[in-house]
């Protein structure tokens, strides 16, 4: 069985073309930031709030794109929270392809360090307005408490929401695993 992260790439990739706008909404390790990139997409924007990570992480880009021999999407970094995307974004109104979350904290890497619901609810809300007809969101859940409250905050906005499909994929019997939240834009509602 793929791991959500790699299930929700597979959710994205069929919309994805040399022209595409990307967004990462929650940097990290920079994993779903990369695959965009090798993608071959257009434009790519990721969000990490941490400094020290988004650091890291423009160093490793750095390095990457000077051993790259093939072209190179324009990508562009913010260090604060996702919760600004729609002043950041604002030129791509309606423009953007495909869009990925992390939720929560990846108990592997950031422990402790934890999205908040509000700012998240804040930024699907956003990114769904900017979201091309359509274009894709995947939203992936870590399970631990806050995380969980997270995921219930976002799913009620979900529920009301008349322009989008949503698909969810998770363990059935593992309670403690993450889970992806797959959304695709209908209409301009």
């Amino acid at each position: 069985m793929q791991a959500m992260t790699q299930l929700a790439h597979d959710f994205l990739k069929p919309i994805l073309h040399s022209q595409a706008i990307c967004v990462d909404g929650t940097l990290g390790r920079g994993r779903d930031t990369l695959f965009f990139i090798e993608q071959n997409v257009g434009r790519v924007f990721y969000y990490e709030i941490q400094s020290d990570l988004f650091e890291q992480f423009q160093n490793k880009l750095n390095q990457q794109i000077s051993l790259q021999s093939q072209k190179v999407p324009h990508v562009i970094g913010y260090c604060h929270s996702h919760d600004r995307i729609e002043h950041d974004l604002s030129a791509y109104q309606g423009q953007i392809d495909a869009m990925i979350f992390n939720y929560g904290f990846d108990p592997k890497t950031l422990s402790g360090i934890a999205t908040q619901a509000n700012s998240s609810l804040r930024a699907l809300e956003q990114s769904v307005q900017l979201l091309r007809k359509k274009g894709r969101i995947a939203l992936v859940f870590y399970p631990h408490p806050e995380g969980q409250q997270e995921k219930e905050v976002l799913m009620d906005w979900l529920q009301e929401q008349t322009n989008l499909h949503v698909l969810e994929m998770r363990h059935p019997f593992k309670s403690n695993s993450p889970s992806l939240v797959c959304l695709e834009k209908i209409s301009n509602e």
